[in-house]
């Protein structure tokens, strides 16, 4: 394999990650935590397998979100550490901008307080981006924020309805998740955005037929930038799910919609569509393995981490709800080791 300067940039990054790897939680872990039979013990496990600061200090097991909060701002702090650029990784950034910017809106709307609910990872600061927000001081943002932060104001100041704040800076995200790609230079990246939209797309469309939307309604809030074009979903929109399955062979995707349709038409349920989506995703990073040096391998274990996360949100959830075993099990994602 030939070494180019952007990857032999990462050399020494790519070592801590191989190195970091094996902590991930895996399958077998992962059943371990939902054998739990109190939130308190599978609380006690997330400590023993590396949750957690420095300080000792351990939160209550019902405050588990804070818990899974601080490994996802540990993990990222930790890539951005060890990258040789930040810049890199705005493609994984920008959704955090997003969702920051959504908690501060959606807040200022019901005059409620932000706080609780943001996460400190993003390119902009949490303080800095709630005073620019607060004073519409909106200089320090990319354009496609700016717009879109505009575009709420007044969607919002005319309808009230704040479904459509997540709507509109979806979007936008997504636009500037695939510029930052673009501008990164990485092939996995951009691949990776396109999946990402991609399975976002078929979610939204599986919806938006259980609802009986028109397409025309569909297709408002479809989300530009995947691989799989707006006139394939048109073209399918009245179809058997297995039929449209039978489009989505030439982007990997068949299986996702043929499993997932196949539980909507017989229980009415997104479950199996929202897994196989998603371990479409973890696939997808599992190609990342086979590359020496590059981005990737980073790229990879935020990905991993990511969803290393939400197999531990469901468990905790389940333990939490009481929910039978068999179910959280069925419900757990694909691991990355």
């Amino acid at each position: 394999m030939e070494i180019t300067q952007k990857s032999n940039d990462f050399i020494f990054a790519d070592a801590m990650v191989r190195s970091v790897e094996k902590n991930l939680i895996g399958r077998d872990r992962l059943e371990t935590i939902i054998d739990s039979k109190k939130l308190a013990d599978a609380m006690k496990l997330l400590y023993e397998l590396g949750y957690g600061d420095e300080s000792g200090d351990q939160l209550k097991p019902e405050q588990f979100e804070k818990l899974l909060t601080k490994e996802l701002v540990r993990a990222y702090s930790f890539i951005l550490g060890i990258a040789p650029a930040a810049e890199d990784f705005h493609t994984f950034l920008y959704p955090y901008d997003y969702h920051n910017i959504k908690v501060l809106l959606k807040a200022e709307f019901l005059q409620s307080n932000a706080d609780e609910f943001l996460i400190d990872i993003g390119t902009i600061a949490n303080s800095q981006l709630a005073a620019m927000v607060h004073e519409r001081d909106l200089a320090g943002m990319t354009p496609a924020m700016r717009a879109a932060i505009n575009e709420v104001l007044d969607v919002f100041a005319r309808t009230q309805d704040p479904q459509y704040i997540d709507f509109i800076l979806d979007r936008a995200c997504f636009r500037d998740m695939s510029q930052a790609a673009l501008e990164s230079g990485s092939d996995f990246l951009q691949d990776y955005v396109a999946l990402l939209i991609d399975t976002i797309n078929l979610r939204i469309f599986a919806r938006m037929r259980q609802m009986w939307k028109s397409w025309d309604f569909c297709n408002q809030v479809l989300i530009d930038g995947g691989r799989i074009q707006m006139k394939v979903f048109f073209a399918g929109y009245d179809e058997p799910y297995e039929q449209f399955a039978e489009k989505l062979v030439a982007y990997g995707l068949k299986s996702v919609m043929e499993t997932g349709g196949a539980m909507l038409r017989e229980k009415g349920k997104f479950s199996a569509l929202e897994r196989m989506c998603d371990n479409s995703i973890m696939q997808f990073a599992k190609e990342a393995k086979y590359v020496a040096f590059g981005i990737e391998p980073l790229a990879a274990y935020l990905i991993a981490k990511e969803c290393e996360i939400r197999n531990v949100r469901i468990a905790m959830t389940g333990i939490l709800q009481g929910l039978p075993r068999e179910i959280m099990a069925e419900r757990l994602r694909d691991t990355y080791v």
